[in-house]
C-alpha cells in the first residue's frame, strides 16, 4: 500500500511540473514569433531607407495605368533590398502583377513579408501572402512621398504593420489599408489576435507595439498623419482573397534527354488535396542540378509557364498543342497525360 501510495506522489509531482512547464514553453515560444515579427518589420524599415536614399521617394504603393491595368506594388519594389534581387530581376515590371511573366515569382512566399504568429502562408490561387499591409498616406495609387512631406516627422509616421487577417498577396498593387480607430477589431484591422495587440514600423525605422486597448484617439492621430491624399488615390477594388495553408509540390514530367529543356508540374495542395496545376518549362540541367532544385520550392532559374490547369481544363487539347509535345515521345506522352488526369480528378 505505501508502495503504491509514493507511487501516486511521484507521478503527482510529474503531472505537476508538466503542467507548470507547456505554459512557460508556450509562453517563450510566443515571445520568440514576437521578437521575429518585431525583427521582420525593422528590416522592413531598413529596406525603406535604402529605397528612399537611391530614390529620393518611397516606391509607388501601386503602378496603376490610365486603362486600369495594375503593375507592379511597393512590397515588390524593396525585394533588391530585401536580399531577393535575383527574383527581382526575374520580374517583368511593366506587365502586370499576375501575367505568366511574373508567376514564378509571386508564386512564392516571402519570409520578409510573414508574420510567424500566423499560419496561412498562400492564396487558394496559389499566391504568396503578406501579413503585413502600408499607411495609404504614403503608399496609394502611383504615389512617390518623400520624407519631406511627413509633416509631423518620421517618428509619428507609420508605414506599415501587422494585420489581424483579410490577407493579400505581397505582390498584389494595392497593398495598403486605413489604420482604423481600434486594434484586433476583426479581419479587416491592424494587430494580431494572438497578442491582444500589433506592431508597427514608423517611418524612422523604430518598430512599437501598441495594445488593442489603445485609445482610439492616439490611432486616429497617427491616421490622420500627413500627406493625405485624395480619397480616389487611396481607393483599392472589392476584392478578398481566399487565404489559408498550402504548398506547391514539384513533379517532373517525362521528356526526352536530349531537348534542351526539362518539364515539370507544379501542384498546388492544401492537406494533400490538389487545387491547381502549373506547368512549367525550364533550361536543361544536369541530373545533379535538375535533382538539387526539386527539392528546393519555387527555385528554378529561367522559367518558363506553358499552362495553368484546374478542373474544368481539357487536358488533352493543352498537351497536344504544348511544347511538351515535341519534347516527349508518344510513350512519355500518354505517362504525362495519364499522371495529370490522375492529380486533375482529385481536384476538389
Amino acid at each position: 500500500m505505501q508502495r503504491w501510495i509514493s507511487i501516486s506522489v511521484v507521478l503527482f509531482l510529474i503531472v505537476l511540473v508538466f503542467g507548470l512547464l507547456v505554459p512557460a514553453v508556450q509562453q517563450a515560444r510566443e515571445a520568440a514569433r514576437r521578437s521575429t515579427a518585431k525583427n521582420i518589420l525593422k528590416q522592413i524599415g531598413v529596406a525603406v531607407d535604402a529605397y528612399a536614399s537611391t530614390h529620393r521617394c518611397l516606391p509607388s504603393g501601386g503602378v496603376i495605368r490610365e486603362d486600369g491595368t495594375a503593375t507592379q506594388g511597393w512590397m515588390t519594389m524593396y525585394l533588391p533590398y530585401l536580399d531577393a534581387s535575383p527574383d527581382y530581376s526575374q520580374l517583368s515590371l511593366d506587365e502586370p502583377w499576375l501575367s505568366a511573366a511574373n508567376r514564378t515569382v509571386i508564386e512564392t512566399v516571402r519570409p520578409q513579408y510573414l508574420n510567424p504568429e500566423v499560419r496561412s502562408n498562400y492564396t487558394s490561387t496559389g499566391f504568396g501572402l503578406t501579413h503585413y499591409l502600408g499607411n495609404p498616406h504614403l503608399y496609394y495609387r502611383n504615389s512617390s512621398v518623400t520624407f519631406d512631406q511627413m509633416e509631423r516627422g518620421t517618428t509619428h509616421t507609420w508605414v506599415t504593420g501587422d494585420v489581424a487577417g483579410e490577407f493579400q498577396p505581397w505582390a498584389y498593387p494595392f497593398n495598403w489599408r486605413p489604420l482604423g480607430t481600434q486594434l484586433c477589431a476583426g479581419p479587416g484591422s491592424f494587430g494580431c489576435p494572438n497578442w491582444e495587440g500589433g506592431h508597427l514600423l514608423f517611418a524612422d525605422g523604430k518598430v512599437l507595439f501598441f495594445s488593442e486597448e489603445t485609445s482610439p484617439e492616439i490611432l486616429k492621430q497617427l491616421a490622420a498623419a500627413p500627406p493625405v491624399p485624395a480619397s480616389e488615390q487611396m481607393a483599392v477594388p472589392d476584392k478578398r482573397f481566399e487565404t489559408g495553408v498550402y504548398h506547391w509540390e514539384h513533379v517532373p514530367l517525362e521528356s526526352q534527354p536530349e531537348n534542351e529543356h526539362r518539364f515539370y508540374a507544379e501542384v498546388l495542395k492544401k492537406a494533400g488535396e490538389p487545387l491547381l496545376i502549373d506547368l512549367f518549362a525550364v533550361e536543361n540541367l544536369s541530373d545533379s542540378e535538375w535533382e538539387e532544385v526539386m527539392e528546393k520550392e519555387r527555385s528554378f532559374p529561367d522559367t518558363l509557364l506553358i499552362q495553368r490547369i484546374d478542373k474544368t481544363t481539357d487536358l488533352s487539347q493543352v498537351l497536344s498543342g504544348s511544347m511538351l509535345k515535341q519534347a516527349a515521345s508518344a510513350q512519355q506522352m500518354q505517362e504525362n497525360l495519364k499522371l495529370l488526369k490522375t492529380l486533375q480528378k482529385q481536384m476538389p
